[in-house]
């Protein structure tokens, strides 16, 4: 069942401070929906109330008149005795079908077991769902006939929006007329059937609507009301306290062919957004489709997630050990780019300078194809005495992008196997050493940076929505070509 609780979503206004909004979309599949409703109604055992029940519109008085008709001895309503033979050739001949009309009328056909209901839905618009539920009754007329019946219930659900929130109202829970699966399971020798069918259709035709109508759908309505205004409900995590935090609000929620949309908006701390939006941030494409075999999916346009990374992110100096070997390589290439050629290269002491890896700039993600590369942009620094800065080097990493979506947060990673390094113009005087320098650097960076890196990232992650029958710890990333990430969780 899918319920919010945890880090939720909020209805309602959203803050007129200067957080930066981004939009997001939640999809809960339309099969996932049909499965939570079939569960929760099979854990409330809706049918079983009909169980046992004569099918008759006068069910209060039906029992004591079963048991004055000429061919039922006293009592068989009750289930503690049996036909009277003696007296029900006629019936079985099919000469005397008044006793049975009067049997059935009143209400010699019980219910004696259900099945289901299987549910099923239909989306009739993006404001209204038809949810109809198959149900499977097991009739018998008292030793003469059993039968299967099949009858559906169809409850319409319309979203009524009010602003930033919508409500969930009901059309009428009714059984559609016409429609009735009638299986004969067992019957007496020289029954005439297909009389006797007749008369039983014609009795359940008038009954059978009545009695799931009064008996099955209002607990029916009750619990569908129930499931989905639980899975509208917002509410901020426990640990949140204050406008410092991450607060997701919906604010349209829709029927769409396969999923129920909800547009979301995800309310960063971190003020307006430092990067510059494309011209096109207001009409992104349209939203791929969902994942085949998923059960829901957290959809976010490239440029929004990024600016969330962007209000993720914090940035840290590094300072490079001048012991290391590969700095060591790193501090005589930049000194000879920094010196001219004279006596003061061989005699500049090499103690009063060391490295920094600076990466003021958050990372990006860029997609190609079905690729995320993330990209760190970074500065490699050579101090000078009394820590006078010059030399600054210019790169960008690059690397596979590996997401994990674990205890409820989003975190990206780079992969050091993957990484790969450019550099922005170089200090003159040392062009002929370009591939050196790139290679120390590169090495450099993947043994003392990208572990520090890495861990920071993992520390400031993303918080995610908490659905309750919905994981995202076992979810899945993925790209599509219209530019967007989908946070996918599949099917168990």
């Amino acid at each position: 069942m899918l319920l919010f609780g945890g880090l939720l979503l909020c209805w309602g206004l959203l803050p007129c401070q200067g957080e930066a909004q981004n939009l997001l979309f939640l999809r809960i599949s339309k099969d996932q929906m049909e499965t939570d409703i079939s569960d929760l109604f099979s854990e409330y055992h809706i049918l079983d109330r009909v169980v046992s029940l004569p099918v008759t519109v006068a069910s209060n008085e039906s029992v004591a008149i079963l048991d004055h008709l000429p061919f039922v001895r006293k009592n068989l309503s009750k289930k503690s005795s049996r036909l009277d033979l003696s007296l029900v050739g006629d019936l079985l001949s099919g000469k005397n079908l008044p006793l049975l009309r009067d049997l059935l009328q009143a209400g010699g056909l019980v219910v004696e077991d259900a099945k289901g209901p299987e549910v099923t839905l239909q989306i009739l618009s993006d404001s209204l769902l038809q949810v109809t539920l198959r149900c499977k009754l097991y009739l018998s007329l008292l030793e003469i006939l059993r039968l299967k019946v099949i009858k559906n219930i169809l409850i319409g659900v319309r979203l009524e929006q009010t602003g930033n929130k919508t409500q969930v109202a009901f059309e009428e829970c009714h059984t559609p007329p016409g429609y009735l699966g009638i299986e004969v399971l067992e019957q007496m020798d020289f029954l005439p059937v297909n009389k006797v069918l007749k008369l039983v259709t014609s009795a359940l035709d008038e009954a059978l609507p009545f009695l799931l109508q009064k008996i099955v759908c209002p607990l029916a309505t009750t619990l569908l009301n129930l499931l989905l205004e639980d899975l509208l409900q917002i509410a901020l995590p426990p640990a949140s306290s204050g406008p410092e935090d991450f607060q997701y609000y919906i604010t349209t929620t829709e029927f769409t062919e396969e999923a129920i949309l909800m547009k979301v908006q995800l309310v960063t701390p971190c003020g307006p957004s430092q990067r510059t939006l494309s011209s096109d941030h207001l009409a992104p494409q349209p939203l791929p489709r969902l994942a085949p075999g998923s059960m829901a999916d957290l959809v976010f346009w490239l440029e929004v997630y990024n600016n969330i990374l962007s209000c993720l992110y914090t940035s840290k100096e590094i300072y490079v050990d001048p012991q290391d070997s590969t700095a060591s390589d790193l501090i005589r290439l930049l000194s000879l780019g920094e010196l001219e050629p004279g006596p003061e290269a061989c005699n500049q002491p090499r103690g009063n300078v060391r490295l920094t890896i600076n990466t003021p700039d958050p990372p990006t993600v860029q997609l190609e194809g079905n690729v995320a590369t993330v990209i760190q942009p970074g500065l490699l620094v050579l101090l000078g005495p009394s820590n006078s800065s010059s030399v600054p080097v210019s790169w960008e990493l690059f690397s596979k992008a590996v997401f994990s979506s674990r205890n409820q947060e989003l975190i990206i990673q780079f992969t050091p196997k993957s990484t790969t390094i450019t550099l922005s113009p170089h200090p003159t005087g040392i062009k002929k050493q370009e591939g050196h320098l790139k290679a120390f650097l590169l090495e450099l960076l993947k043994r003392v940076f990208l572990p520090r890196h890495n861990e920071l990232l993992r520390q400031h992650h993303l918080p995610l929505p908490n659905i309750k029958g919905i994981s995202f710890d076992q979810a899945r990333m993925d790209v599509s070509k219209q530019n967007y990430l989908l946070l996918t969780v599949p099917e168990e």
